[in-house]
């Protein structure tokens, strides 16, 4: 496969990689943040993030004309605006989801669902794309789903937040693959939707005296400002990795995430893992491996075609 950007693919492993490892650390992030509620938290790292994406689009003046032009467009071409503020919707659910899941006990079950999105994806390929699944991402499938039926037998009741997380990250990944708008413009779109709202919101804490941030506990007050930089920051590092590198590699360094919030929740945090637990998570990274063997064979044969 032939690089569009003529760069090295060693700077898109390290870009890549180095945006999939932040995310699974933001894990511990998050737990810092333990004493603030999930959607204070949210409502920060969508204005934060806003402001730290608009500051870097203000920086390059090309990508600021962009923003404009894009803007325009889309009072005249709604259904566009329509995925961005699904796209918007989704990552804000996402966030709020995994944050609540990490400071209620449930990095395990987060770290099952950032496992389970690929599988989410090819369900929402072969029903929206009309997406060829082939023998192997269909075996893989139903190994994953079997694993899942496990851990819903074990609780005695659907593991929703791994779901939750798998089928928000799934929403997010089909809206913006229908908008094709460049990753940061992108962003700032989707963080400027959600910033009015949680502006309001963080205003209605302020005034009601119940807010984290500006209180006695400055590290707090910091760690809110910087979520927005923690937010942004491994997205841009991911638009520039994606860019150089084929989409068969990036599938398989992103279970970097996943992997470094599972050994979080059970070496650090101490979660417990029942057997039941254990099996189902074997289940899950053999449905990986087939899905990551078959995905490898058929780009593969499609690079053979090409050439």
């Amino acid at each position: 496969m032939t690089n569009p950007k003529g760069d090295n693919p060693l700077s898109g492993i390290l870009y890549t990689s180095s945006a999939y490892v932040l995310w699974g650390f933001l894990t511990l992030y998050w737990k810092l943040l333990g004493n603030v509620p999930p959607f204070e938290i949210l409502a920060h790292r969508i204005c934060w993030s806003f402001v730290f994406t608009m500051a870097i689009i203000l920086l390059k003046k090309q990508k600021f004309h962009l923003f404009i032009y894009r803007l325009n467009y889309f009072f005249h071409y709604k259904k566009e605006f329509l995925f961005i503020f699904i796209a918007s919707l989704a990552i804000s659910a996402n966030w709020v989801i995994f944050i609540w899941a990490v400071n209620h006990g449930k990095v395990i079950e987060a770290s099952l669902g950032m496992y389970m999105t690929p599988l989410i994806s090819i369900v929402f390929g072969v029903v929206l794309w009309k997406d060829k699944c082939g023998l192997g991402r269909s075996i893989s499938f139903f190994i994953a789903l079997l694993g899942v039926f496990l851990l819903t037998v074990k609780y005695g009741q659907i593991p929703w937040v791994a779901l939750s997380l798998a089928l928000s990250s799934g929403i997010y990944s089909y809206a913006k693959k229908c908008t094709r708008l460049d990753a940061l413009v992108a962003m700032g779109y989707e963080t400027l939707i959600g910033t009015p709202t949680a502006v309001v919101y963080l205003m209605t804490l302020q005034i009601k005296g119940t807010a984290s941030f500006g209180t006695n506990l400055i590290n707090t007050s910091i760690l809110l400002m910087g979520a927005g930089i923690v937010t942004a920051l491994p997205l841009i590092w991911f638009a520039e990795g994606v860019k150089r590198l084929p989409l068969s590699t990036v599938g398989v360094i992103q279970y970097i995430t996943p992997s470094i919030a599972f050994l979080i929740g059970l070496l650090l945090f101490k979660e417990p893992v029942s057997f039941v637990q254990w099996f189902s998570f074997i289940l899950i990274w053999a449905s990986i491996m087939i899905y990551i063997f078959s995905s490898s064979n058929a780009d593969s044969k499609e690079t053979r075609l090409l050439q």
